[in-house]
């Protein structure tokens, strides 16, 4: 989240599924694009005119389609919204705090003042596992509130890792959205651990988090601020790959039980269409087939460091049909059987 990073040119398709789903809750691309003074309209974009944009502009467009899509599913709440300068003041609040959990102390009392009812925090800690719960009193589950809901998560999860000097994903985030929206291709709001059909909506993440100090400065919040939240998909093409999105996909699937997805289910949750991905693909000299094996590994090393699976449910998990052929895999990645490498793990 550096905002002097250098980054590639944003896709004009990129774009265009932005504004695609701006376009799904009431918005309208071209207004989006004229408040974000963008030079190109939104016909030149449609008609592939627009090879890409800049990552100062595609910052500009972000901002103006979470507000525009924020401001729709609040309306049919009939409750207010965030503005993106109540998010700023909210950061300056916390950026003081000596430890991660001042942060969470703070955060919890500013929406606490607000009269209005914003959203409804609280902090729960339980078997290692610390969970902030926010409830931001949607009552319509709609695509616009999904999306509303997804994108204020992950503004949270990216601002906290910055705060403790955090790499990676290190929260996982639940939605209390139903599982029909597991399908929706969201890669351009969210990337990281979601789980869905939760009560409310929740940030978890390891107690130890809360004695971490914090590590920037509001000097350096000076300079994130410059163009933070708005750079998620700006920043998007340095966090992931699309051989690293994939095999997150097949390790989340197999995670939850699902199995191997298809290319054809594959797709839409990397907000590409099916021969997209496989031209994709090949230029990019993917194999897929050692996709599936690395995720399979992650999945398997996962679930036998932790404990408490089974050989059987472990290969069972990972889409192996018999347990010989899932020794033999296991062997291959690691040089061990299941048995030796969880004995490495104690």
């Amino acid at each position: 989240m550096d905002a002097n990073a250098t980054v590639p040119p944003i896709s004009g398709d990129d774009v265009l599924n932005l504004l695609d789903k701006a376009a799904r809750v009431g918005g309208d691309p071209a207004e989006i694009l004229i408040k974000a003074n963008i030079p190109h309209s939104w016909a030149d974009f449609d008609a592939g005119h627009v090879q890409t944009v800049s990552r100062e502009q595609m910052a500009a467009i972000y901002r103006e389609c979470i507000v525009t899509i924020g401001w729709h599913s609040s309306r049919l709440d009939n409750k207010p919204q965030m503005h993106p300068d109540e998010f700023r003041l909210l950061c300056y609040c916390v950026i003081t705090a000596p430890t991660f959990a001042e942060v969470m102390e703070r955060l919890i009392m500013f929406y606490r003042t607000r009269s209005d009812r914003l959203s409804t925090l609280a902090l729960d800690i339980d078997k290692g596992v610390a969970t902030l719960s926010i409830d931001t009193l949607r009552r319509r589950k709609s695509f616009g509130a999904f999306l509303s809901d997804l994108a204020g998560m992950s503004i949270f999860t990216r601002f906290f890792a910055w705060l403790i000097g955090l790499g990676g994903y290190a929260f996982q985030v639940g939605l209390a959205y139903d599982l029909r929206f597991d399908e929706e291709p969201v890669y351009d709001f969210f990337a990281g651990d979601l789980v869905l059909g939760q009560r409310v909506n929740t940030v978890s993440f390891p107690e130890s988090f809360m004695n971490l100090p914090v590590v920037r400065t509001p000097v350096e919040l000076d300079l994130l601020l410059q163009e933070f939240p708005f750079d998620f998909m700006a920043i998007r093409p340095m966090e992931l790959s699309l051989s690293d999105r994939l095999r997150g996909l097949y390790a989340q699937s197999m995670a939850r039980g699902n199995g191997l997805p298809s290319i054809a289910r594959l797709a839409p949750l990397c907000g590409l269409a099916p021969s997209t991905l496989r031209r994709r693909l090949k230029q990019e000299n993917i194999s897929i087939r050692a996709l599936k094996d690395a995720a399979r590994r992650d999945v398997a090393l996962e679930m036998i460091s932790r404990g408490g699976h089974s050989i059987e449910t472990v290969a069972a998990k990972t889409g192996f049909r018999h347990t010989d052929g899932f020794r033999s895999a296991f062997r291959r990645w690691t040089n061990l059987s299941p048995r030796d490498y969880r004995k490495t793990m104690t």
